[in-house]
């Protein structure tokens, strides 16, 4: 989903909609992805915690 479109959906029901982030690292047993996620609203960058992202959605 990196480079869409979508709908963060935080807890505490907040949300953020704008471009989303991340980036991978391939390992040996499969991929490891990022602690955080970065959402572009407008040209602001929001770096966001996946352990306060309830849902994401495309947008």
């Amino acid at each position: 989903m990196s480079g869409q479109t979508v709908v963060l959906n935080l807890i505490g029901g907040q949300s953020l909609t704008g471009t989303l982030t991340y980036t991978t690292t391939p390992k040996y047993y499969g991929t490891d992805f990022p602690d955080v996620l970065t959402v572009t609203v407008s040209t602001k960058a929001h770096t966001v915690r996946l352990d306060h992202v309830s849902s994401i959605g495309q947008g």
